[in-house]
């Protein structure tokens, strides 16, 4: 595997990571390496993603993502992995920050991740020697690389105790705004974002709570969604609502194919993937970047 090594003294060393305390001696790198002058937003959150994670991660990536500012995060399982993904899918840039050597990517189910990164010019770094294989004790230390880089971070979940929270807490020591999307009283995943919130991180809701913190993202243009980019099995119904809204009904008399119950899973799925919007009273339509 063909890696570049940045030493602290070279140019390509990037400057946020000299101004954090205990910055890496090196950096090992495979990608795109002119991402490391990039703004950038880190996206966190916990393995276990539940589906208001991925429903919310899902949310902010995109917008993250139309505007072309690069995302970065760990690669780990769940939520990290869902953001390096939403943006290979928007065709915008994404790092992945590894724990482990280069000749040993972790974890293994996110290979063909690694893989899709490095296919899409992103770029994957690590500070460890390109042999060196996984050790929990050492792994959360790759967390400060990722709020180092980052402009900022956006936590979508976490527990209580979380390697999370880690990130969270270098975040903090080098001065990152914080954001946090709230979540249930009663639910595992959202005790550390709930407390983040009452410790003083920035609760939101909408991608512009995040956007108004930096000028130099208010000014990049949202781009609009191809529709070569609509999944094969949502094109009969994104076809149809194109000229008009339909109800479920009008739907299912037009889409002879499909029964009522698969109609209405693409429907929910098309809402997640922000493609349609309820337009109560009509049914369902177009969002207006859709259309």
């Amino acid at each position: 595997m063909k890696y570049i090594k940045i030493d602290y003294k070279d140019n390509l060393y990037p400057e946020k990571l000299k101004k954090i305390k205990n910055s890496p001696k090196q950096l090992y790198a495979i990608g795109n390496i002119d991402l490391l002058k990039e703004d950038m937003i880190a996206i966190i959150g916990t393995r276990y993603i539940t589906n208001y994670g991925k429903k919310y991660v899902k949310k902010f990536a995109k917008e993250i993502a139309l505007r072309n500012i690069t995302i970065i995060s760990g690669m780990a399982l769940g939520t990290d992995a869902e953001a390096h993904k939403i943006a290979l899918k928007y065709n915008s840039p994404t790092i992945a920050v590894l724990g482990t050597g280069l000749n040993n990517i972790y974890p293994i189910e996110n290979i063909k991740l690694f893989n899709d990164i490095l296919e899409s010019n992103g770029l994957v770094i690590t500070e460890c020697l390109p042999d060196i294989e996984y050790n929990c004790k050492v792994f959360p230390k790759r967390n400060r690389i990722i709020s180092g880089l980052s402009n900022g971070i956006l936590v979508i979940e976490a527990g209580h105790r979380s390697g999370t929270g880690i990130t969270v807490k270098y975040a903090i020591e080098q001065k990152k705004p914080i954001f946090a999307i709230p979540g249930k009283l009663d639910d595992t995943y959202s005790v550390g974002t709930n407390r983040f919130i009452k410790e003083g991180a920035n609760l939101v809701t909408d991608i512009s709570d995040i956007l108004n913190f930096y000028p130099q993202f208010l000014n990049k243009k949202r781009k609009s969604i191809s529709v070569k980019k609509v999944k094969s099995e949502y094109l009969e119904i994104y076809n149809l609502l194109k000229n008009k809204s339909c109800n479920i009904e009008e739907i299912n008399r037009n889409i002879k194919n499909k029964t009522i119950i698969e109609i209405t899973n693409i429907l929910t799925m098309m809402e997640l993937d922000d493609i349609i919007i309820k337009d109560f009273g009509n049914g369902y339509k177009l969002k207006e970047e859709n259309a």
